[in-house]
């Protein structure tokens, strides 16, 4: 399923994360330059690495999406690469970047779609490379009381007019992200939504790619 971007107007889509900056320098620190924004959406991680110097290529299966960040970079005089493809099955080759972003976005999908997802992830990173990722923790409340006609499986809840989310647990981080080692460590952070009540959990974790 493709997120609408034309009837999303909330500036929250158009602003980095505050997370961004703190990458931005740790990734420069470490000679990174080629940078994934990974389901990017209307790209507002992109326009903020391309403005910090690195090369920046932007994923997402929403045309709306890449033709708003290409006519976005081209008002900014920024050099941005958009590629409308899958994040199951990226149209890159391995050891493609040295870092990506993926920032809720890969969990829009079944326990079987993450693992494709992360092993994608996994392929086109350079070793040593590194990826900060968000993910929704099962701690969520509404994860917690959902009905179980909601639940496809032990990490998957249905919802958003049936769109699967697959909700992590700390416990199995060590085998859903085989081949990477936490560079810090997970972090469960709370979140609100713009303009609503509802509460969200989501970790957030950098991981970086082992060295062969």
């Amino acid at each position: 399923m493709q997120w609408n971007w034309t009837a999303e107007k909330t500036a929250q889509w158009l602003q980095p994360a505050i997370e961004a900056p703190y990458l931005a320098l740790r990734w420069h620190q470490q000679g990174f330059h080629d940078f994934l924004d990974n389901g990017c959406g209307p790209g507002r991680h992109a326009m903020f690495f391309a403005a910090q110097g690195f090369g920046v290529t932007a994923l997402d299966q929403s045309e709306q999406a890449l033709d708003y960040l290409q006519n976005w970079a081209k008002q900014e005089g920024l050099s941005v690469n958009p590629v409308k493809g899958d994040l199951f099955q990226m149209p890159f080759a391995p050891d493609s970047f040295d870092c990506i972003m993926d920032y809720n976005a890969s969990y829009h999908t079944d326990t079987a779609g993450y693992r494709r997802a992360v092993a994608q992830m996994r392929r086109v990173l350079r070793p040593g490379g590194e990826v900060y990722l968000t993910l929704l923790s099962q701690n969520d409340s509404g994860f917690r009381s959902a009905p179980p006609e909601s639940h496809t499986d032990q990490y998957t809840l249905l919802h958003e007019g049936g769109t699967p989310h697959f909700y992590g647990r700390q416990e199995d981080f060590p085998e859903l992200f085989l081949g990477f080692s936490m560079a810090m460590p997970p972090r469960e952070i709370r979140t609100r939504g713009p303009g609503s009540n509802k509460e969200s959990i989501h970790y957030h974790l950098l991981l970086k790619k082992e060295e062969l």
